[in-house]
């Protein structure tokens, strides 16, 4: 049934939504229905590929050679299967001026064993793996003791995702509104740091619990930062700064932010700018995605009568999905070190 609704000879796929621009062009060359299946991961066969296809609140969010088993799939790191299968599917299907060797020229996507004719001959049963080293990532295919091919490409969002930057921070709202939270989830203590001393993932206890008090307001902050749990009654008033000059303005629910970082894979950082006469809290969290190469920075203030009742709107400003060699630029020197009340982790 899922054939019948992909195959429509001499259609396009105009009709369909897609997530990107990207999508819709290969959907276009392939071709695919215009009526989509039901919400989900379909595998399908259409023109002599064997195409993997999801579906996500009935808009197209990939297409690509099946390369891959379920299993795979969702051992590994998703982003990095459906890479493959999407990119792959490009060089069959370049843009128009554009061979497969420009393509693989300009994204710097290199075979280093192989040839480009054997990706008709992977199969998901294959054993494959991948390597992740100095934002580059090498992928290998095999069967028995021989190696089908091995390719290697640099750790950059857009090319992995797919996305280009517009799309991307066009995307985030939706896709932060649709991340799963769980304020049950244990937090893990760390006290690790990252690009200054004072940018920090600790968290701090008092009695065994997370700190949250108006005597301890920089403690209070980190943590409610941090902890899904402690994030849950603050809502964020986000100026998002866009491609472009552009500002768009976004409320959610600071947990929601949190599970979004966390379940695309950001490990988050807090820091303190300053602290004003009032007693707000002028602050950095920084969420970093290595495998993916970027960062999300947001910069807020967090009033101390909010610390106090535990709860309340917190003003931010966004940069999303900057490269991650274009992270210092923005965050500058090092965060102020303002005194505190250290609490024992």
């Amino acid at each position: 049934m899922i054939s019948l609704l992909l195959l429509a000879a001499g259609k396009t796929a105009a009709q369909s939504r897609f997530r990107t621009a990207e999508l819709q062009r290969l959907a276009a060359a392939i071709p695919l229905s215009p009526v989509l299946p039901s919400d989900g991961n379909h595998q399908v066969e259409q023109n002599g590929l064997r195409l993997s296809l999801t579906v996500n609140q009935q808009t197209i969010s990939h297409i690509g050679i099946q390369l891959f088993a379920d299993e795979v799939r969702t051992k590994g790191n998703a982003c990095i299967t459906r890479f493959l299968e999407r990119y792959f599917l490009s060089l069959k299907f370049p843009p128009d001026g554009k061979s497969a060797a420009k393509l693989m020229r300009e994204d710097d996507f290199r075979i280093l064993c192989g040839t480009f004719e054997c990706i008709d001959e992977l199969r998901p049963t294959d054993d494959f793996g991948y390597t992740f080293a100095n934002r580059r990532y090498t992928a290998t295919w095999s069967r028995g003791r021989k190696t089908l091919l091995s390719v290697a490409f640099p750790a950059r969002y857009e090319l992995l995702s797919g996305e280009n930057k517009i799309e991307a921070e066009e995307n985030l709202p939706a896709d932060v509104q649709a991340a799963i939270v769980d304020t049950l989830q244990a937090d893990e203590l760390r006290n690790d740091s990252y690009l200054s001393p004072d940018l920090t993932n600790r968290l701090y206890l008092k009695d065994s619990a997370l700190i949250a008090d108006r005597q301890y307001p920089i403690e209070s902050a980190a943590n409610m930062m941090l902890s899904q749990r402690l994030a849950d009654p603050y809502m964020l008033n986000v100026t998002h700064l866009r491609y472009g000059n552009q500002k768009v303005q976004i409320e959610l629910p600071l947990r929601q932010w949190i599970a979004y970082c966390r379940n695309n894979g950001c490990k988050l950082y807090f820091g303190v700018k300053d602290t004003d006469r009032l007693g707000t809290i002028n602050a950095t969290l920084l969420a970093v995605n290595e495998p993916l190469g970027y960062h999300h920075l947001l910069t807020v203030s967090i009033p101390v009568d909010a610390i106090g009742q535990q709860q309340g709107v917190l003003t931010a400003t966004l940069h999303s999905f900057i490269p991650i060699h274009n992270v210092r630029s923005l965050f500058g020197t090092n965060p102020k070190r303002t005194s505190q009340k250290h609490i024992s982790q």
